[in-house]
């Protein structure tokens, strides 16, 4: 049985996404004081919700949409 979402902290993740396009996922973790599984898990309920990330090469982040 996986995890219940947490809508506040995806928000909270999303907007530091948004706000500060194209960090790496952990830097991201440490601005919000979590770890590299918790956010890589919260990756992927993001885009299970439908916020469309991408994640390049280099570990940096970008948000580029909602899918329809």
């Amino acid at each position: 049985m996986g995890r219940k979402r947490d809508d506040q902290r995806l928000d909270e993740i999303l907007a530091v996404i948004q706000s500060q396009p194209e960090q790496k996922a952990g830097t991201i973790g440490t601005q919000l004081g979590l770890d590299d599984k918790t956010i890589q898990r919260a990756f992927v309920q993001l885009e299970d919700r439908g916020d469309l990330l991408q994640q390049d090469d280099n570990d940096r982040v970008s948000w580029f949409g909602k899918r329809k």
